[in-house]
């Protein structure tokens, strides 16, 4: 099965904002105010209904068909498929236009797709190879405004006439997955990596190849600590907010295919990603990192050494409980931090665009990140996992990162050439911010809001 396919099969997805009949799927102009348009099949791609002001007699007549409505407050784009039709050799006359209205009489801009992409465009134009070109204008400056839709056919020659599919809203999930689709695709190709498939929760979209239980759990994982993240710090002061669209997670069976999306090699010790440029949360099955796995094999060797049948088995019994648990926890607290990543930058604690420090980034996930024996604990619950990275300097085993150091700038994690100094830094960062949260709830909260519009 193609890529595609499986993603639709899989796909779970609401469909776009919808007003009624806005598509005139209904056969009829209910909603429409006007006169001259009739409703009959419209050419192009998904439109099974459009309507056309084509003349009825050789004397030629003009027509109007308008529409006023609140535009959703999801939607980025409204689409449409026309074309002003002429008979061959005449001029331009009177318009044949399909116009967008905001209030105060503002006209919304309206743009056309292109073979080298979409352009910006003031006149309707003829159609091409016998179809409705693809409009569209951006509406989500108006979201939640009143608009106008109005189709104009004010050339009153005969044969001159406008031809127009319905209009189909595009939200930024839409926008969203088609992208991250046409991202899977090639890196599938590129990479040769197993096939992939879409699965959707309430607030994530996911596209993956592990398999569907394995998704559905990662997925409802996500959704748990969604729940629980916004209140959290709402109830300490915060001001947060549910983002504006789906969340997207890429799931990968290995960790080959982890880094293909990364497009490096990238450390053992790095188990997901949160990429801020492209929104994604990036995680593999941590049962076949490098390491990992290596430390597995030696294991298995070992357990072969045992003097007896009972004893191997006893071995066999321990050693795999130790790598499951292992595995299980590295994989849920690792999607516990990268969707605290996530949603701290897109519920307004942290700004995506912005320069937030690497201690407060790294310390505010590992907070929401705590887990034992693969079970999440919850957001600000004490964090074996950092503990023990804190628990050898604190004994004299090591020294810690001096705390201007930290709190200074990111030299800490840009410069640090083990493993083990990033994962200190990550745990001092925990204790910091957790210490903070606890102690100085509204000094952090200003200190976020001073930040906040900072640039690197």
């Amino acid at each position: 099965m193609n890529l595609t396919l499986a993603l639709l099969l899989a796909s779970t997805a609401p469909a776009s904002p919808s007003l009624p009949n806005l598509d005139f799927g209904t056969g009829r102009l209910t909603h429409w105010e006007g006169a001259g348009f009739t409703v009959g099949p419209a050419d192009g791609p998904g439109a099974s209904r459009g309507v056309s002001s084509r003349d009825g007699d050789k004397r030629g007549r003009t027509a109007l068909l308008h529409r006023t409505f609140t535009v959703p407050a999801n939607a980025i784009a409204l689409h449409f498929l026309a074309a002003a039709v002429r008979p061959d050799g005449t001029a331009p006359g009177g318009a044949l236009d399909v116009v967008l209205e905001a209030a105060k009489r503002e006209m919304v801009p309206r743009y056309v797709s292109t073979s080298t992409g979409w352009r910006r465009n003031t006149e309707l134009l003829p159609p091409l190879g016998g179809k409705e070109r693809d409009y569209h204008w951006p509406v989500a400056a108006h979201a939640g405004r009143r608009v106008r839709i109005a189709l104009l056919d004010e050339d009153a020659r005969p044969g001159c006439h406008l031809r127009c599919s319905g209009f189909r809203f595009v939200t930024a999930d839409d926008q969203n997955a088609r992208e991250f689709v046409d991202h899977m695709r090639r890196l599938r190709a590129a990479h040769k990596l197993a096939p992939m498939a879409r699965h959707d929760s309430k607030h994530f979209l996911a596209i993956g190849n592990v398999p569907a239980g394995q998704v559905e759990y990662r997925l409802h994982n996500c959704e748990t600590i969604y729940a629980l993240f916004f209140d959290h710090f709402r109830r300490r002061g915060f001001a947060v907010r549910e983002p504006g669209e789906k969340m997207m997670v890429a799931l990968f069976d290995t960790q080959a295919g982890f880094e293909a999306h990364a497009g490096q090699r990238l450390s053992s010790a790095i188990t997901g990603l949160y990429h801020r440029g492209s929104n994604r949360l990036l995680v593999y099955d941590y049962g076949t990192n490098r390491d990992f796995a290596a430390q597995k094999k030696a294991s298995d060797a070992l357990v072969k050494r045992g003097r007896t049948d009972l004893e191997r088995a006893h071995l066999v019994t321990l050693v795999g409980r130790h790598f499951d648990d292992r595995r299980n926890d590295v994989n849920i607290s690792t999607v516990m931090h990268e969707v605290a990543h996530q949603l701290s930058f897109n519920g307004g604690l942290l700004n995506r665009q912005g320069d937030a420090p690497a201690w407060l980034v790294e310390g505010l996930a590992c907070y929401c990140e705590p887990t034992i024996n693969g079970s999440w604990q919850g957001l600000g619950e004490p964090n074996p996992m950092r503990a023990r990275a804190l628990a050898g300097p604190a004994s004299g085993r090591g020294t810690f990162i001096p705390l201007r150091d930290l709190v200074r700038n990111d030299d800490w994690l840009r410069k640090a050439t083990r493993a083990d100094q990033v994962l200190l830094g990550y745990a001092q960062s925990w204790a910091l911010f957790g210490m903070l949260m606890k102690e100085r709830p509204r000094e952090l909260k200003r200190y976020l809001e001073m930040i906040h519009a900072r640039r690197a």
